[in-house]
């Protein structure tokens, strides 16, 4: 090389300029993190970045602003920890989420995946959370019965995971895209076999025992999860 290829700056002017308009960004992150709770650092993230645009731009954006609400809601668990503490701590529980690619399944230890993620997997015990109307079934699928039929069959693949047992869980109330709601048992649950089931009841598909067991969620004596044990 010669004398002046060496002078020459690594990258063109305008890619220069992105760099150094991305590490301008990420110092500005950086230094907020050690002021904002979580929800805002998120939101500033997110807002300042162009993600929102970005994302929303692409043909699946609306499905995938709805997992971006999501991991929000994760972030507000973590809101009132101190900064940066309540970063840390959000960062490692999304990390707690398993990489399939990756799992030993000689390790004894609880393994978190999605529905998706456990097609051709096998576990002695199986929890399926979030059994419930509006999550599975999504609430997308509701008007579409090719999706509908789609959500029905990640359901059973998540069933059959199990070897010897699964549990099937919902929540009375929960947080939810950023608010607090009620959703009704699964109408997956109507399907399952009623000699198969043991444990938890109050979902036995009568209007009236599914609207006691949903909006009896704020007496003392009333569980907040129903829990339904399938033999298999």
């Amino acid at each position: 090389k010669s004398e002046e290829d060496e002078h020459q700056p690594p990258f063109k002017s305008r890619i220069s300029k992105a760099l150094a308009g991305f590490l301008n960004l990420m110092d500005g992150f950086r230094a907020r993190s050690q002021e904002l709770n979580t929800v805002d650092l998120f939101d500033l993230v997110v807002g300042s970045s162009g993600y929102r645009e970005y994302i929303l731009g692409q043909m699946d954006g609306e499905e995938r602003w709805d997992n971006i609400l999501e991991l929000r809601t994760v972030a507000q668990q973590y809101r009132d920890l101190k900064p940066p503490d309540g970063l840390t701590a959000f960062l490692e529980g999304v990390t707690l989420v398993s990489d399939v690619d990756g799992l030993d399944e000689s390790v004894g230890g609880v393994t978190l995946i999605t529905l998706h993620q456990a097609k051709g997997l096998e576990f002695p015990v199986v929890f399926i959370v979030g059994v419930e109307e509006g999550i599975l079934p999504h609430f997308k699928s509701f008007d579409a019965p090719e999706q509908m039929e789609e959500e029905r069959r990640l359901c059973y693949v998540g069933i059959t995971r199990a070897k010897q047992r699964v549990y099937l869980v919902r929540a009375f109330r929960r947080s939810l895209r950023g608010s607090s709601t009620v959703n009704k048992p699964s109408r997956f649950l109507e399907d399952i076999p009623r000699h198969l089931i043991t444990g938890g009841g109050l979902w036995q598909g009568e209007d009236s025992q599914i609207a006691a067991s949903v909006y009896s969620w704020n007496r003392a004596s009333a569980p907040r999860v129903t829990t339904l044990e399938l033999k298999s």
